[in-house]
């Protein structure tokens, strides 16, 4: 699709019966994974008091996504999906009960906690890819960024109230009856999953090398494709890890409890920004050059996170963590977009697992050496840092055009 073509609105989107159920059943499940990661990340915080553990909560509850993502984009493109989606998230279901129940049972240890987590995860890192995949030919391709706008608004929308009742939920009852209530969200999904026609993979069977790395081969090969997983993969691993650090940036600069409601809004106010950046690119800013939009979320991303370090009041916190809300949004949903529409459905099972190894694989790695370098330095200082890699990839940073690919470049990288 070019940028002159007339792109679909979020409305037209969600006419199609099949696309909305799947995407109503996310974001309420997504709700509750929200309320889980808040949680999480306050029970890490409370047992251990480390930033350096904290990051590794972060990277066992991201890290499979590392591990099993390009598994998971070889199952998109070749195995049935749909079953694949139910069985990954009853797969889920099943350890956050675990989880709930450990917890319940009294003081949690750091190490199962690590352990259990980890497991939760490795149903998403088969199940992200998978969905990445599956939601645009659910939309259409003249309804892709409104799809993917609508995707980042659920996520988002998710982001704001899951913290919010999360946190609510967690000061009057406790965490077990958090990721119990998880636990209960799973279901809608599941049932969106059970009654929604998933068309079936359409990728021929290869050899297996192609199978799992074939995307790494075509985005080597196609820039159009590459340089976005390339300058999502940078941003991610140096500048995202302050989101796990958002419990030690309330108590360390913001002088708040981690465990109270002000933080639970703290860090909705984070997602309030994200809903409010995808909402501007699904509505606003739909029709707008995708360069452009690229350079300011970088640039005004970097901007706005070193305000938000630079900030010791809650009130103006909260502003200042919506606007680095928006500004970090404008850029995954941008970026998203634009790879999707330059590859065909029968590859975009392997590139939306490059995608999902850019976009999440790296930050449980970026956050595994946060958590160190911030101990030996500070949490201000590698904040700083993060935004002025920011400010220097919105600078120098170029996206490149190119035409739709296929299947058929793997046998063109093959001869070469």
């Amino acid at each position: 699709m070019s940028e002159t073509t007339k792109r679909g609105s979020t409305r037209d989107a969600l006419a199609i019966t099949a696309f909305r159920r799947l995407y109503i059943g996310s974001f309420l499940s997504g709700i509750g994974r929200w309320m889980q990661t808040a949680a999480l990340g306050v029970l890490a915080w409370e047992i251990s008091g480390s930033s350096k553990y904290l990051g590794a909560i972060i990277f066992a509850n991201l890290g499979p996504l590392a591990l099993l993502s390009l598994l998971g984009g070889s199952l998109a493109d070749t195995g049935n999906r749909r079953k694949i989606l139910f069985l990954t998230q009853v797969w889920q279901l099943a350890w956050t009960i675990v989880l709930a129940v450990n917890v319940a049972d009294g003081v949690i240890d750091q190490k199962t906690l690590l352990v259990i987590v980890f497991i939760i995860g490795l149903g998403q890192g088969i199940y992200a890819p998978t969905f990445t995949s599956v939601i645009p030919e659910l939309a259409g391709r003249n309804n892709l960024q409104a799809a993917v706008a609508l995707n980042s608004m659920s996520m988002n929308g998710a982001r704001v109230v899951g913290p919010a009742l999360g946190g609510w939920l967690t000061s009057r009852f406790g965490f077990a009856e958090v990721f119990s209530l998880n636990a209960v969200t799973y279901l809608f999904v599941l049932a969106a999953i059970a009654f929604t026609r998933i068309p079936p993979a359409s990728a021929e069977p290869r050899n297996l090398g192609d199978r799992l790395f074939g995307g790494f081969k075509i985005a080597r090969r196609a820039p159009q494709v590459g340089r976005p997983l390339v300058l999502m993969s940078l941003f991610s691993f140096f500048c995202l890890p302050f989101i796990g650090q958002l419990p030690a940036i309330a108590e360390i600069n913001m002088g708040i409890d981690a465990k109270s409601t002000q933080y639970g809004w703290f860090f909705a106010m984070f997602g309030f920004g994200a809903l409010f950046g995808a909402s501007l690119v699904g509505t606003v800013l739909l029709q707008a050059r995708r360069d452009l939009l690229i350079r300011f979320s970088l640039i005004s991303f970097g901007g706005t996170l070193a305000w938000l370090v630079f900030l010791r009041s809650i009130e103006v916190g909260y502003f200042a963590i919506f606007l680095v809300g928006l500004c970090y949004l404008i850029l995954p949903t941008t970026l998203s977009t634009y790879w999707q529409e330059h590859v065909d459905e029968n590859i975009r099972g392997r590139i939306a697992a490059i995608w999902v190894l850019s976009f999440g694989g790296t930050v449980p790695f970026g956050n595994l050496i946060a958590g160190p370098v911030i101990e030996a330095t500070s949490l201000s200082t590698v904040l700083y840092a993060s935004a002025i890699i920011a400010i220097l990839l919105g600078i120098f940073f170029r996206l490149k055009p190119g035409p739709v690919i296929g299947e058929e470049i793997l046998s063109q990288v093959g001869s070469n």
